[in-house]
């Protein structure tokens, strides 16, 4: 700036001089720009900065600038920063800025030179320099005990000094509700969002040919209580990668649901008068399944009761109501599974363990797994 002022002077020293046989010419001073790439930098501490507040106001995120200028030297330098604190500086090499809120900030660097090219004209140079990479202020989980769990039992675990979270499933459940995970989140002003997450399902114990988990309801992520990703069939103990983006959000409630694989029924197997109770596991709401384990040293005949709805027949693929004839189940280690068709039972398998290596032991099979989630993270696009 000053010397701007000095090259001023020095023109208006000039006009002082010229003789007096020119005063009535007329002298305009002009000022011309001429816009260059000096190849100059913003220098930056980093690009990506994660915060873990729930409220998208008061970060207080505070970013150093650096200006990086080559091959030249200028007589003045404006800093510009959309959304920061304070958004104009002036003459000044590094700069603080600080930011409170999530979202993507671009700064401006405007390196001035001037130049006296003759007595009435001044021209400036002028190198406007962005960012590289803009700024990225996001949000990233790393506090998951801070989250509501409506769960009796320790379902849901953080490791600590992590931002993973383990959702652990086997126990058998007397109804469907779903095990939650739920926070919420204020102040994203209606901007458009993108929620990401890594995910994976790890089966307890599966049985010898479970590459996949089966294709039932593992998890859900909902918003506001709307359904937006739903995790059932998937490769056992691989992650993957969940994206989701909200449009005039400003608060809303995030929640991972966990879903019971076995529940308790009123379906027995009747098994020479040794009565044993059915579980159930559903895939959809028009598709579930009951399934009992049986141990025993001799081959036997069963039926499938419920009160005095007694399902028999000679044909796996069409189980009848009142049919008397037995379902015969071999001697040694089995499951028995049954597919049920408008909430009935409509046909049935019969697997030994030496064909599927199944157990005996609800607390070894394919139904119960972990979820693992991590790299929770918010973005304002």
């Amino acid at each position: 700036m000053r010397k701007n002022i000095f090259y001023i002077g020095k023109l208006l020293a000039i006009i002082a001089l010229i003789p007096s046989c020119q005063i009535d010419q007329q002298f305009d001073y002009k000022i011309s720009k001429i816009y260059i790439d000096s190849f100059s930098e913003i220098i930056i501490d980093s690009t990506n900065i994660y915060r873990s507040s729930k409220n998208n106001d008061q970060l207080n995120v505070q970013i150093r600038y650096q200006a990086k200028t080559l091959n030249s030297v200028y007589d003045s330098i404006k800093w510009i920063f959309p959304g920061g604190t304070p958004e104009k500086f002036n003459d000044l090499e590094e700069v603080i800025v600080i930011y409170n809120k999530y979202g993507i900030y671009d700064a401006k660097m405007i390196l001035i030179k001037y130049d006296t090219l003759s007595i009435n004209r001044v021209e400036m140079i002028i190198d406007s320099v962005h960012l590289n990479e803009k700024l990225k202020i996001k949000y990233k989980e790393r506090n998951w005990s801070s989250y509501d769990s409506y769960s009796t039992s320790n379902i849901w675990t953080s490791i600590p000094n992590t931002d993973i979270v383990i959702g652990r499933i086997n126990d058998i459940y007397s109804d469907e509700t779903p095990i939650s995970l739920k926070t919420n989140f204020t102040g994203f002003d209606g901007e458009e969002l993108r929620i990401s997450f890594d995910y994976k399902v790890t089966l307890e114990n599966p049985l010898l040919s479970s590459t996949y988990t089966n294709s039932q309801k593992k998890m859900e992520l909902k918003i506001d209580d709307f359904n937006k990703v739903t995790i059932n069939k998937v490769n056992d103990d691989k992650y993957y990668r969940g994206y989701i983006n909200l449009y005039n959000k400003s608060d809303f409630e995030l929640k991972f649901n966990l879903f019971p694989p076995l529940i308790e029924t009123l379906w027995e197997l009747d098994n020479n008068n040794s009565v044993t109770t059915f579980y159930k596991y559903k895939i959809t709401e028009n598709e579930s399944y009951l399934i009992n384990y049986i141990n025993q040293v001799n081959t036997s005949s069963a039926t499938i009761k419920y009160n005095d709805l007694i399902y028999g027949t000679s044909d796996a693929l069409n189980l009848k109501l009142g049919d008397t004839t037995k379902i015969k189940i071999p001697s040694g280690q089995s499951k028995i599974q049954v597919r049920m068709k408008e909430k009935l039972p409509f046909s049935f398998d019969i697997y030994k363990e030496d064909s599927i290596k199944t157990s005996t032991s609800l607390n070894y099979n394919e139904y119960y797994f972990r979820v693992f989630i991590k790299n929770l993270i918010i973005e304002v696009l």
